[in-house]
């Protein structure tokens, strides 16, 4: 039989579907056995159904205490969790915060840049102590840098601290690893300081025991360098024209003899020395602008020539009353030189190439003869005393010239003024000549005197006769002869 609810098959004797519990109305015939039957059945079902109810009450009640159970379970982890969460979150937390604590403690105690800007914040205040502690830290961090080094020694310097300000910076210098600009900008720094302070000694030294060469290049005014010779020691066979130079600007002292050079004895050397025939040593030293003295070097040279003969002058020294020529005898050994103002004469001296006038008064003349090579003579002197037994002497003779031009127009006064010329004329003596056959003349240049004081010389020339005076152009014709115009 199937149930008419759910369709299942019901067990036979049974009068409820087991699958969904719906009851089978059967209405069989009437018999008390069967209804006895009946009754139990349905008692032994009530039963089953009843047991059957309370235990699915108490699974039920099982399964809501089971359910309880896992709620407060649940709900105790999730509390856990949640304080768990919340503890982990509060540590994680407070952990950021002493990083950054941490990392801000950092940078402030090991950050090169923050030491800086603290420092330069304290500069700007005037707290150069403060600003000082500040780059000290930097410097301990960063020791090779030569910006922070600079910005110290500025602070000190700034102080008035100049020690310390150059202290800071000559721990830098002897660093391989600086760069040149930063090493120059550093040497510079320290320069500045011992100039300001006029310790040049200081400075000499600091760049004598300095590696590079560019630095020492670069300063090198602060050095004394010995002197440089020109000529390497030796023998030589010519004249050596001995150059010594120097480092920088300054003087060098020197001696010829091999004694000791003195700034306040020795020679000062101004040109190159011409070493001719015989045995030198060159002992010099260098001191330059700053009073720094140099050391002490030498040289040695022998010169192996033969010296040429000495000059042959015509006229021996004494008292002349006529004009005479000087003339010295031409020779093949090298070419003559001359002075007049008393000085040895040499190849920088004036040349002879003919006969020389004697001049008014007093003269002293120095010849000496100069080879190719160099090697110069012996010198010869000669003295002169010459004056002319006349009542005309030089100024009278100029005086008689300017009286002849102003009776002629063309000076307009007697000071040399003239139309023709801005300024005036003035005249000077030049020489006394013989003309043959017309007597002795001074012989007078003629200049122009400009508004400025500079003189000019022209073309014209005048002779006045020592005797009486008379005036005259002196001209040449094309032969070289002399000739006169006369003024009266």
């Amino acid at each position: 039989m199937k149930c008419p609810e759910c369709g299942c098959e019901i067990a036979e004797g049974h009068l409820y579907c087991e699958s969904c519990g719906m009851e089978i109305r059967i209405v069989p015939d009437f018999e008390p056995e069967i209804e006895n039957s009946i009754t139990e059945t349905l008692s032994t079902v009530a039963e089953e159904i009843d047991q059957r109810t309370e235990g699915q009450k108490q699974e039920r009640q099982t399964q809501r205490k089971e359910k309880k159970r896992r709620e407060k379970a649940v709900s105790f982890i999730a509390m856990v969790v949640k304080n768990w969460l919340m503890l982990t979150l509060a540590i994680f937390i407070a952990f950021v915060i002493a990083v950054v604590c941490v990392a801000v403690f950092v940078y402030h105690r090991y950050s090169v840049p923050y030491q800086i800007e603290q420092a330069r914040a304290c500069a700007e205040n005037l707290d150069y102590e403060r600003a000082i502690e500040y780059t000290q830290r930097a410097r301990r961090l960063r020791s090779d840098d030569a910006g922070i080094a600079l910005l110290e020694s500025g602070y000190y310097y700034r102080m008035g601290k100049m020690q310390e300000a150059a202290d800071v910076l000559i721990a830098l210098v002897d660093r391989e690893e600086l760069a040149y600009e930063d090493k120059e900008e550093v040497y510079e720094n320290i320069i500045a300081i011992y100039d300001e302070q006029k310790r040049y000694e200081d400075i000499s030294s600091l760049l004598e025991i300095c590696a590079d060469e560019e630095i020492r290049n670069h300063f090198q005014q602060y050095l004394a360098m010995p002197p440089e010779f020109g000529y390497e020691s030796g023998s030589y066979d010519e004249v050596i024209v001995l150059k010594l130079s120097s480092n920088t600007a300054g003087n060098i002292y020197y001696t010829t003899d091999g004694s000791e050079p003195r700034e306040t004895k020795s020679q000062t050397y101004t040109a190159p020395l011409f070493l001719e025939s015989g045995d030198y040593q060159i002992a010099a030293f260098f001191v330059n602008e700053y009073g720094i003295r140099s050391e002490t070097v030498r040289n040695w040279y022998v010169i192996n020539l033969t010296a040429p003969q000495e000059p042959q002058v015509s006229l021996a020294s004494g008292d002349y009353h006529l004009p005479a020529m000087i003339e010295v005898a031409a020779t093949q050994e090298g070419k003559v030189y001359y002075t007049t103002d008393g000085t040895t004469p040499d190849r920088f001296s004036l040349e002879y190439t003919q006969p020389l006038p004697m001049p008014l008064g007093k003269s002293n003349f120095k010849f000496v003869v100069i080879s190719p090579e160099g090697v110069s003579s012996e010198v010869v002197s000669r003295s002169f005393d010459f004056s002319l037994e006349t009542d005309v002497d030089v100024d009278k003779a100029i005086n008689n010239v300017m009286l002849a031009l102003l009776n002629r127009q063309v000076l307009t006064d007697m000071q040399g003024h003239s139309h023709g010329i801005v300024g005036k004329y003035v005249f000077r003596y030049d020489t006394v000549v013989e003309i043959p056959g017309l007597g002795y003349y001074y012989v007078l240049n003629e200049y122009v005197d400009d508004e400025k004081g500079n003189q000019t010389r022209t073309e014209r020339l005048y002779a006045v006769e020592v005797y009486t005076g008379a005036p005259n152009r002196l001209i040449y014709d094309e032969n070289g002869q002399m000739g006169l115009i006369s003024l009266q």
